[in-house]
């Protein structure tokens, strides 16, 4: 008896049965290679456009702070200049003081004497005033000794702006006008320093000498 198997039929089903296989692995790798490809170009196109995007902005911030560095800048250097016209205002005004100050230093000077002198009936009277630098030499007559050391004290307790106060006196008989009778007077010589009303801010010369180097 004669046996045959029909499941597995002809040889050529086998053979078209294998190549469906075939074909259907090989569709199968082409799809799941698109996929993979699709995937990888839109995880491409993710990435360009974040870094684009993080690009912009740190550029916008750099851009920022460049801005606001060049701000600073100028407000610095606004600050530098109006220091500069301050500093250059301050050395004016000093200078004007200086000057109003040396004006008025011979004024000042004899109105302090004169402040100083002997009021009432005294009999005093200056002759002479004598300046050379910051020494003076005054020079006068009394016919009262006392009146002569009164001024001299007014002049030695002027609160500094006269010092080392020093009074000599000469006292000789002479006649008195009109008549023939003969009086003591006194000729008196003082000399001390005459320290000028200086500018605000202005140090005084043993001052400036100790702020110089090696001084």
């Amino acid at each position: 008896m004669i046996k045959v198997n029909l499941l597995e039929g002809t040889a050529e089903q086998r053979v078209a049965i294998q190549k469906t296989k075939v074909a259907a692995r090989r569709g199968q790798q082409l799809f799941m290679l698109a996929s993979a490809l699709v995937i990888f170009l839109i995880a491409i196109g993710v990435d360009h456009l974040w870094t684009n995007n993080a690009y912009a902005a740190a550029k916008s911030e750099l851009d920022r702070e460049q801005e606001e560095a060049k701000k600073l800048e100028a407000d610095i250097a606004r600050k530098n200049d109006l220091e500069n016209e301050l500093k250059q205002l301050e050395e004016r005004i000093k200078v004007i003081k200086q000057l109003r100050a040396e004006q008025k230093g011979p004024v000042a000077m004899l109105t302090a004497i004169n402040e100083r002198m002997p009021g009432g009936q005294a009999d005093f009277k200056l002759v002479s005033i004598t300046q050379k630098g910051a020494r003076l030499q005054i020079i006068g007559t009394s016919l009262n000794q006392q009146v002569i050391a009164d001024f001299a004290r007014q002049l030695e307790f002027s609160n500094g702006l006269f010092t080392s106060v020093m009074p000599s006196i000469e006292g000789k008989e002479v006649k008195q006008e009109g008549t023939d009778e003969t009086v003591r007077s006194f000729q008196f010589t003082i000399e001390c320093d005459y320290n000028k009303p200086r500018a605000e801010g202005e140090a005084k010369p043993d001052e400036k000498t100790a702020a110089q180097p090696g001084k």
